[in-house]
């Protein structure tokens, strides 16, 4: 989760969620066919590993190589893989010094 507090008080929550298993499954209907994390780790050369965290949105940290090749595996935009979803603002005091 990132939060952000500005000046007026107000912080803002949210989270990085990665969309790898609607793209998987998107790819598997297109082709007809089950995949499998080894089939894209064949493919790919991304670690089984890696990819089961992406599978379970679990990663924490984001390696611009991954993206990259998950990108040009699933042909799609960063945008379509990783998306920020923004939780409601809360209101906290404003402490002065």
């Amino acid at each position: 989760m990132i939060i952000i507090r500005s000046h007026t008080g107000v912080q803002m929550t949210g989270k990085i969620v990665n969309h790898f298993r609607i793209l998987l499954a998107q790819k598997a209907t297109k082709q007809q066919q089950n995949i499998a994390l080894m089939d894209v780790q064949r493919e790919t050369g991304i670690a089984w590993s890696t990819l089961n965290s992406w599978a379970n949105n679990q990663v924490t940290r984001y390696d611009a190589p991954v993206i990259q090749m998950l990108c040009e595996y699933f042909d799609c935009q960063v945008g379509d893989l990783l998306v920020f979803e923004k939780e409601s603002p809360i209101q906290l005091p404003i402490i002065s010094h």
